[in-house]
């Protein structure tokens, strides 16, 4: 009955469901599959020969390793979905299920890759019609109704939960389960270009006027001071995000839970200073920034054509893929006009959720214990730039903008939203939804963003 109840949801909000596609331009493909790759060897024949017995070598090597770490009590065919779309991230998914079925060779994994933009809907239509997915990408407290449908496993019983730090297990638990594994913690803050910085004299701002005050002067000298593309929800939610869920959240740690059981926007004037202030930093963003998405904002800030971007840490592997040597740093973006107010919002990214009725339920869970290995988990963060949301696992080859944001986020003060409560199901498809209003919508103040959206709500709750 649960499923049946589930489909007439999304039938109603899913009218067509199309081919399934990453939803930024960073990765090169929409279906990714781990891959081996090959060295083309040298036209001398001698260092030719040397290269030769030296893969020969290290095959060899490799091949006995394998058969003695070899794990082939466990078979099955996992299927994953999930909607990343940074080249970095493909390239840690890779490794990750390379190394996964190099070590239980009778598992087969397959990836999947689609849009953020539709993503709830199609995972939920997968449900009602039993063909969910064995491991899904996402937050529990983004999916509560998938939880209350029991539809994912809870994962609290698995030796392998041990391994998250404390507040990273704080963002899986809801109603005393954990129901998904996090590899990774993001930080919603402001990228520099270092060189711009320091050719227009330009100091990290602390607080709120002098962020704008830097965009002035920015803008004054010819240079654009942010770099932004909202067609997409990921671009929505690197600005917003950054903007309202540090210290303006900390007005009122529960309100999505509250907002969801029935109080209105207009209750929490953070909503509103967070809008306002995200309305003047428009007006300091690319001027181009509602037709394009976030792969180009990220590469116009790589090239230089910007001097910042408001974004989640987990842009930064496509921004250093675009520019390699880019003289980068990271800093707390300041929505405070008093500099200790100030709070860097973190918050697990790169999360993954098993299906309840799962057939094939011991390659799922083999699946998150190999990734949730410290050396393993080193390797993801590392590949994809991120810091870790495991206890204890550090990642020496973190690039230096990443090196600043762990400097401010053990230095400055936190929230961990995530570990409260989340808008889910059909509020969070709202919730989007009129933040891209906002967004295109010149005209639309705070007060009439809250009108909108209470409406939304309002029929979410029916």
């Amino acid at each position: 009955m649960k499923k049946k109840q589930l489909l007439s949801i999304v039938l109603t909000a899913l009218m067509v469901t199309g081919a399934v596609a990453g939803c930024g331009a960073s990765s090169s493909s929409g279906s990714n599959t781990a891959s081996s790759s090959s060295t083309t060897a040298a036209t001398e024949a001698a260092p030719a020969a040397e290269t030769s017995a030296a893969a020969a070598t290290d095959s060899a090597e490799a091949a006995t390793e394998t058969s003695s770490t070899a794990n082939t009590d466990i078979s099955g065919e996992l299927n994953l979905i999930h909607y990343l779309t940074e080249d970095n991230k493909i390239a840690a998914l890779d490794e990750l299920v390379s190394g996964f079925e190099s070590e239980y060779p009778n598992v087969t994994v397959n990836t999947e890759a689609m849009s953020m933009d539709n993503y709830t809907d199609v995972i939920k239509l997968r449900f009602s019609t039993n063909e969910a997915p064995d491991i899904i990408f996402g937050q529990p407290k983004s999916n509560t109704d998938l939880i209350d449908n029991g539809l994912i496993m809870d994962l609290s019983g698995e030796d392998f939960t041990s391994r998250l730090s404390e507040s990273s297990k704080a963002c899986v638990t809801y109603n005393d389960g954990v129901y998904g594994i996090p590899l990774d913690q993001m930080a919603n803050v402001v990228f520099y270009n270092k060189d711009i910085f320091e050719k227009e004299g330009i100091e990290i701002p602390t607080t709120y006027d002098e962020f704008i005050s830097v965009c002035k002067k920015l803008s004054d000298d010819g240079i654009v001071p942010c770099a932004a593309g909202y067609t997409d929800d990921i671009a929505i939610g690197a600005n917003f995000y950054t903007i309202y869920y540090g210290a303006k959240w900390e007005q009122a740690e529960n309100n999505a839970q509250e907002l969801m059981d029935g109080a209105s926007f207009s209750d929490y004037p953070g909503y509103s200073e967070a809008l306002d202030e995200w309305r003047e930093i428009m007006k300091y963003q690319n001027t181009d920034c509602k037709s394009i998405d976030t792969a180009r904002a990220e590469q116009m800030f790589a090239n230089g054509d910007t001097a910042m971007i408001i974004i989640g840490t987990w842009g930064l592997g496509s921004i250093l893929g675009y520019n390699p040597d880019g003289n980068f740093g990271g800093f707390m973006y300041p929505s405070e006009n008093t500099a200790d107010d100030n709070a860097v919002p973190v918050n697990i990214d790169d999360c993954w959720m098993i299906s309840q009725d799962t057939q094939n339920k011991d390659a799922a869970l083999a699946f998150l214990e190999y990734a949730t290995r410290p050396d393993v988990n080193a390797k993801w963060c590392g590949t994809a730039s991120q810091l870790s949301a495991l206890d204890g696992v550090e990642c020496d080859s973190l690039p230096a903008p990443a090196q600043d944001i762990a400097n401010e986020i053990a230095t400055k003060k936190t929230t961990a939203w995530a570990s409260v409560s989340n808008f889910s199901g059909q509020y969070n498809t709202a919730y989007y939804a009129t933040l891209h209003d906002f967004v295109n919508d010149d005209s639309m103040t705070a007060a009439d963003w809250c009108n909108e959206i209470d409406q939304e709500f309002a029929s979410a709750r029916k």
